[in-house]
């Protein structure tokens, strides 16, 4: 029978039924069971596995439910299915073949603890020291050989957190699906590979080419789509503080990694392309992006390596737009967005080692940059700036990383405030930044700059518009140099909400200018400015209308000073060849002088010539102009404009100016207006080591005196008798007012100098009918003529005061203009002392008659002081008085009554009562007012036929009493038409 035991067929259906049984029913928990021990023991961490299924005909293992759990039970990796069935045929290549290899469903968790530390790395810390613990290790051979027809994974996922960020990032990567075919490890044998990856908001990576493992090679295409910008803005949310809601990008490239004939690897990328397209980054919290990109391009990309070159043929940016701010702090934003970080030092590039082949080349064949907007809010201004330029048009060719490469650019941006920038050149940056360009600027408006101007100056641009050609060129070794010519075209600059301008000019061209920074020199050939304007308005409170304007520097914004790396910058030289000047007018207006003034300047013309900053060789000055309908300016000499008190000698002359059109200021200065006269002024300067010496000539012809101006202030001086005493036969008045002074003397002020010059003549002159006077008689005394004395409580004249009458009343019979004013004169602090003790007296003498005996008057105080003082105090006071009597006492006699000193008594009863009279201020003006009549009376006593108006009386004034206890009556000079 086939049956039978001794038969090779049943051996044959035995063997196969064991096979079958054993590998259908036995195996599989066997497997499972081991599947569990050893991961469990190589993991160190829980591992479960739901079932497993053996297939021996198919060669096929099914695993399903497979979990592998950290310590405290979270997931960690797992897989719904894995089969693997294994092939036969790759016997036949000596190798392990594998038929199909599908794994569903993984599952993975992903942590970042550190810098370094994840859990997948300390799972596979945990095998590696698993592996260490074996009692045997197995000699390393290289790879085992192997040949697997198919791989697919189907949908993979994991969930990636990285709790390195200050705040933690979590994500999820997947589906993921993978699929290999013909992966060996078989020499000189390649598979076909696709992998395609999803990740978070539908972003999604693709990898399609052949590969082998032996060597490794592959060849294929890589392509990435979706929204990885808002991905990876999240991911570094803490470094930079940003937002992106959008932006899609699209990437393509070839490689292929190669095995080169002496073993080395080789990498080559081409066909790169990528594309950004909708990105929009707004700072965090922000509404409003700062950038946005609708549209940029890289084509044509490539690398090679171990050559070590990289480029692309075009870079193309369309509309981007960029919003740049500076905060009130002085910082430039959208910096800010970087979030706080230790400063890092940048390590220096070094050349690659020995062996390791050349330095990385970069090559960029193109940058295109079309229609970009810039915009820029300052707000550490006073008045936020903003300043905007669209479209903006940047090219930039042959980009290179090779020394000494340089490459052409070209830029063109519009300023929506008005004004083109446009600049064209060369520029390369290894070994050293250096560029050479033309830069040109058109109709920029100026009032752009309003804001920044306000903060040095409460003024409106109006207009104005710049032009400007410049070569432009900058080397790391030689720094900046800029060389060409610009103008300001109808510029105007009015008071803040005003419409009068404060400067103007119709244009201001500088034919030729060229700065070096090495140099640190600016140098100018010539300015030409044509029909300038100005206009200066002195306030009521003696303060310009530029005082006005200029903004306080300590209310100036000032930015949070950045610490200084280098010493600060010298000043530059500067030089100026030539300023012209041509149809200039000026407006000068006076409102602090009693009466309002203005001069019209016209047909201002001339030069100033040799402007320097650096040495001290002076400038050249040459001016005129017209003053009102006939009247001339002229300003000869030279300065040394930044430092004038080093050498100056400069001439101003004034010829044919109306003197009436000046009664401003002689009103405010000697409070008379001017009827009548003209007048010419040479003023001569020199200034030398700061020490000023002057010579001021002033003629006056055919003057005649105005009304009189009250002025406080102004020069209370009879200029009338001045003028007398100056002019001369032919009706001129010629007078020399010498000037010195120290120019770095904070208190000098040359307007004061000569204002005090002036002063002090006139003064002289007007205070001499005092002096002049007393000259006039033997024996006055000048210093005394001009005040009469009284006695306290006084008011008739003394003799040596009946003295001073007599000369007075002389001079004004010589002096027929000459007037004197007498005012009432009083001290109270003498006068009503004395009347009080007058007024008693006189109510003593009137009260006792004849009965004036000590004891009398005794009497007659005592009851008084009863009556004012009270009784009660007329005790103590005669105590005060009373004491024993001198000389020795007889002894055995009883003492004799005290002795009261009647005199010092009665004495000290009258200044005690004479305090409680009555002497009100109507008492002691009448006093002023007798004193007063009493001089006048005097003097028409010595002169009667002096007229009513040479003798005034004014109201009375208070004085003090001199060191002889008198009380001086001051006399004042006027002239008789006053």
């Amino acid at each position: 029978m086939w049956i039978s035991i001794r038969r090779k067929r049943f051996w044959a259906v035995a063997l196969l039924l064991l096979y079958t049984l054993g590998g259908f029913f036995a195996a599989p928990p066997l497997l499972r069971r081991e599947i569990v021990a050893q991961g469990q023991r190589a993991l160190q961490r829980p591992v479960s596995l739901d079932q497993v299924r053996v297939n021996p005909f198919a060669l096929s293992v099914d695993l399903g439910g497979f979990r592998l759990d950290e310590a405290d039970g979270s997931p960690l990796l797992g897989f719904d299915r894995l089969y693997v069935r294994m092939a036969p045929s790759g016997l036949l290549h000596w190798a392990w073949g594998i038929a199909d290899i599908r794994l569903e469903g993984l599952k993975g968790t992903v942590i970042r603890y550190g810098e370094t530390d994840t859990n997948i790395g300390r799972l596979i810390q945990a095998a590696a020291q698993s592996e260490d613990a074996r009692p045997e290790r197995v000699e390393d051979r290289g790879l085992p050989r192997l040949l697997i027809h198919h791989l697919a994974v189907v949908d993979a996922a994991a969930d990636v957190t990285d709790q390195v960020p200050g705040t933690p990032f979590k994500t999820r990567i997947g589906p993921v699906s993978v699929e290999f075919n013909d992966l060996s490890t078989l020499p000189e044998r390649q598979g076909q590979q696709h992998i395609q990856v999803g990740l978070e908001g539908g972003a999604a990576l693709e990898w399609t080419g052949t590969s082998g493992l032996n060597p490794i090679v592959s060849a294929g295409h890589v392509a990435a789509r979706g929204p990885y910008m808002p991905l990876l803005a999240r991911y570094f949310g803490d470094v930079f503080k940003v937002a992106v809601p959008t932006g899609t990008v699209t990437a393509d490239l070839d490689y292929r990694v190669s095995r080169r004939a002496d073993g080395a690897y080789a990498l080559g990328i081409d066909h790169v392309s990528l594309a950004v397209r909708d990105l929009a980054v707004h700072e965090a919290g922000a509404a409003a992006p700062f950038l946005t990109v609708p549209d940029l391009r890289l084509a044509g990309g490539r690398l090679a390596w171990p050559e070590r070159t990289a480029g692309a043929e075009t870079l193309t940016v369309d509309g981007l737009a960029v919003a740049l701010r500076r905060q009130a702090d002085g910082r430039i934003g959208p910096m800010p967005w970087l979030a706080d970080q230790p400063a890092a030092t940048a390590p220096a590039q070094a050349a690659p080692p020995p062996g390791q082949g050349p330095a990385w080349s970069a090559t960029l064949g193109k940058v295109v940059v079309r229609k970009a907007k810039v915009t820029v809010d300052d707000q550490a201004l006073h008045e936020p700036a903003r300043m905007e330029l669209t479209p903006v048009d940047l090219t930039l060719d042959s980009l290179s990383s090779q020394a000494g490469a340089a490459f052409p650019f070209t830029l063109a941006a519009a300023l929506t405030a008005g004004g083109q920038v446009s600049a064209q050149g060369r520029v390369s940056v290894l070994p050293a930044v250096q560029a050479d360009a033309t830069v040109t600027v058109a109709g920029l408006r100026l009032a752009a700059a309003q804001p920044y101007v306000r903060e040095w100056a409460r003024v409106d641009v109006n207009d104005g518009r710049l032009d400007a050609e410049s070569e432009l060129s900058f080397k790391t070794t030689d720094g900046l140099t800029i060389a060409g010519k610009g103008e300001v075209r109808a510029l105007a600059v009015t008071e803040q909400g005003g419409d009068t301008p404060v400067v103007s000019w119709e244009n201001l061209a500088i034919d030729r200018y060229e700065y070096s920074q090495s140099a640190n020199a600016l140098r100018i050939s010539q300015v030409t400015v044509a029909s300038p304007y100005l206009r200066l308005q002195v306030a009521a409170n003696q303060t310009t209308n530029f005082n006005h304007l200029m903004v306080a520097r300590d209310k100036v914004a000032a930015p949070t000073p950045i610490p200084a790396t280098s010493p600060p910058a010298a000043t530059p030289a500067v030089s100026v060849g030539r300023v012209l000047v041509a149809g200039g007018k000026a407006d000068y207006g006076d409102a602090s002088l009693p009466l309002p003034f203005s001069a019209h300047i016209t047909n201002l013309q001339g030069e100033v010539s040799a402007l320097t900053s650096g040495v001290s060789s002076p400038a050249r000055l040459a001016l005129r102009g017209q003053v009102g309908d006939f009247g001339q300016v002229t300003i000869d000499g030279r300065l040394v404009p930044f430092d004038p008190g080093r050498n100056t000698n400069v001439t101003m002359m004034f010829r044919n100016v109306e003197f009436p059109d000046l009664s401003p200021y002689t009103v405010k200065f000697a409070g008379r207006r001017i009827a009548r006269g003209r007048l010419d002024v040479d003023l001569r300067y020199t200034v030398d080591g700061g020490k000023l010496n002057g010579a001021n000539r002033v003629v006056i012809r055919d003057i005649k005196l105005g009304d009189r101006v009250d002025v406080p202030g102004a020069l209370d001086l009879p200029l009338d008798l001045a003028i007398a005493l100056l002019k001369d036969e032919e009706g001129r008045i010629n007078v020399e007012l010498p000037v010195s002074g120290d120019i770095h003397d904070p208190r000098f002020d040359v307007g004061s100098v000569i204002r005090a010059a002036a002063a002090d003549l006139l003064t002289n002159l007007v205070t001499a009918p005092f002096r002049a006077l007393a000259a006039l008689f033997d024996g006055a005394d000048a210093d005394q003529l001009d005040h009469i004395d009284f006695a306290p409580g006084r008011a008739d004249l003394e003799p040596p005061e009946r003295e001073k009458i007599q000369h007075l009343a002389q001079a004004l019979a010589a002096r027929p203009q000459l007037a004197l004013v007498v005012p009432g004169v009083m001290a109270p602090a003498v006068d009503r002392p004395q009347m009080q003790v007058d007024a008693l007296d006189a109510r003593m003498t009137r009260d006792l008659a004849g009965h004036y005996t000590i004891e009398d008057q005794r009497h007659y105080l005592e009851g008084l002081f009863g009556q004012r003082l009270g009784g009660d105090q007329l005790a103590p006071l005669r105590q005060s008085f009373t004491q024993a009597p001198a000389g020795p006492q007889a002894p055995g006699k009883a003492p004799p009554p005290p002795v009261v000193d009647e005199a010092g008594y009665v004495a000290a009863l009258r200044d005690r009562l004479a305090g409680t009279e009555t002497v009100d201020d109507a008492t002691l003006a009448g006093l002023a007012r007798a004193r007063a009549a009493a001089v006048a009376a005097a003097l028409r006593h010595q002169q009667p036929t002096l007229a009513a108006g040479r003798i005034a009386l004014r109201d009375a004034t208070t004085a003090r009493a001199d060191a002889d206890g008198r009380i001086p009556l001051k006399l004042e000079a006027a002239s008789a038409g006053d």
